[in-house]
C-alpha cells in the first residue's frame, strides 16, 4: 500500500503563533486568484467581518488592504495568547458564508494563508505602507487614500 504524499508544512515549526510580541504581515488569496471582492456591499460586509473577528479573539488589525483577488493584514495577538490562525481561520470562515449569500459556492479560498512575522519594529511602517500601497500598484486608485478598501484600524505599537 503507497503512502498518499505529505503535505509541505506552511507553519514554522515551534513558533508560538499566539505570541503576544508577535506581528504578522498575512495574506490570505481567493482559490484560483479568482476576482471575488468586486462588490461594493460584499467588500464592506467583509471589513466589517474583520473588525468583528479582531474583537471576539482579542487580536489587533493595524493594516488591512481588501484586493479584489486577496486580503492582506497587518496583526498582532497581543496579550491574548489565541494563535494568529484563529483570528484567519474566523475571517475565511465568516468570509465563505457571506461569498456564498453572494451567489458563489463551493470552495473560495486557497487551502491557507501566508504569513510572515516581522522581525524588527522598524519594518512595521514600510510593510504597512506596502499594504496600503496595494491599489496603487494594481492601478486601482492613485492614492491609498482613495481605494475604500483599505484602511488602518489600530494604532501602531510603539
Amino acid at each position: 500500500m503507497d503512502n498518499p504524499p505529505k503535505r509541505k508544512q506552511i507553519r514554522l515549526k515551534q513558533f508560538d503563533y499566539g505570541s503576544p510580541y508577535a506581528i504578522f504581515f498575512l495574506t490570505m488569496c481567493s482559490l484560483n486568484k479568482k476576482a471575488i471582492f468586486v462588490d461594493n456591499g460584499l467588500n464592506n460586509k467583509i471589513i466589517d467581518t474583520l473588525k468583528e473577528e479582531k474583537n471576539r479573539v482579542g487580536h489587533s488589525i493595524y493594516v488591512y488592504c481588501l484586493m479584489p483577488d486577496h486580503l492582506h493584514l497587518l496583526a498582532s495577538p497581543l496579550g491574548t495568547r489565541i494563535p494568529i490562525t484563529q483570528l484567519m481561520g474566523g475571517i475565511s470562515s465568516k468570509a465563505t458564508r457571506l461569498l456564498w449569500n453572494y451567489g458563489f459556492s463551493g470552495k473560495i479560498f486557497q487551502r491557507s494563508f501566508y504569513d510572515h512575522v516581522v522581525r524588527k519594529r522598524e519594518d512595521l511602517k514600510s510593510i504597512g505602507q506596502y499594504i496600503l500601497d496595494n491599489p496603487v500598484r494594481k492601478g486601482l486608485a492613485e492614492k491609498w487614500e482613495a481605494y475604500p478598501y483599505c484602511g488602518l484600524l489600530d494604532p501602531f505599537p510603539v
